[in-house]
């Protein structure tokens, strides 16, 4: 199988959210002083799994701009609660209503994902195994 354009966007994901992604996690949960404990390297292969997999299936995105709007809409709601937790509103409705906001965000973000790889991805191999199967039967 050979490299093509649409496998750049798969390999800036393995390579950069990886360690963003981790880094999330340290930060989220405050576990930065868990140096030598096992923690780190079971947070280190799940993150690690999840991003290679979302690497590989990023070949069949052919059209980025909603899941980059979802992914927007995701971290102006990390953000808007990290706000809220430090100037102390978190118990809010303000709180409330920017977590539900990550969380259809993300809902969003998988949905445009998947939407994409099933037309891109799933249905054209359909497609070419029934081919296959009529010219065997033909």
């Amino acid at each position: 199988m050979r490299f093509t354009r649409a496998d750049l966007p798969g390999m800036a994901i393995a390579l950069l959210a990886g360690p963003l992604a981790v880094v999330l996690f340290l930060a989220a949960f405050e576990t930065w002083g868990h140096k030598g404990t096992p923690l780190m390297g079971f947070v280190g292969a799940n993150v690690g799994i999840g991003v290679g997999v979302a690497a590989v299936f990023a070949r069949f995105v052919r059209r980025w701009e909603w899941p980059l709007a979802f992914l927007g809409v995701v971290a102006v709601s990390v953000a808007g609660v990290y706000w809220a937790q430090q100037s102390g509103y978190d118990g809010t409705r303000l709180a409330t209503a920017l977590k539900w906001l990550g969380v259809a965000g993300f809902a969003g973000l998988n949905a445009a994902v998947a939407q994409q790889l099933v037309r891109h991805g799933v249905l054209p191999f359909l497609d070419r195994l029934d081919a296959r199967r009529a010219a065997n039967e033909g």
